[in-house]
């Protein structure tokens, strides 16, 4: 009974040294960091959670701890299919979670100074935005 109870009380510290709130929210994250040969390289996932300074992002792929990474947050929209909003930021890997053999996905936590909010592009650089130009053009 007692290890049931130290347990516990290392769950509710563990969620007291969380600084904010964090939200549940698959998102399309597209991610980047400098290899070893100081290429970059850039992969795909989707997030598990996020908050106002960091995310969760499951994938096959994970950069390694502690590398600085750019990562872009596509939110779905609220109607339609194309992605209206875009978050931005350069973040640290804090931690990564390693699936066990036979699981396909793995999945990394990031940590930055927060997010830059911009319209919704693909990908590929297509608006997927209905935005006046203006704000598309002031975009940084």
């Amino acid at each position: 009974m007692a290890h049931l109870i130290q347990r516990k009380e290392e769950l509710v510290g563990l969620l007291e040294r969380r600084k904010q709130v964090r939200h549940e929210l698959s998102a399309r994250a597209v991610f980047s960091w400098e290899g070893p040969k100081q290429e970059r390289l850039e992969r795909e996932g989707v997030t598990r959670d996020i908050s106002e300074s960091s995310a969760f992002i499951v994938t096959t792929s994970c950069p390694p701890a502690l590398a600085s990474v750019r990562v872009e947050l596509f939110l779905p929209p609220l109607r339609g299919t194309v992605a209206t909003v875009r978050l931005r930021a350069e973040m640290l890997v804090i931690r990564i979670e390693q699936a066990p053999p036979g699981d396909q996905q793995s999945g990394f936590a990031v940590e930055g100074p927060g997010f830059n909010i911009s319209p919704g592009l693909n990908h590929d650089g297509e608006s997927g935005s209905s935005l006046p130009t203006r704000l598309k053009d002031s975009e940084g």
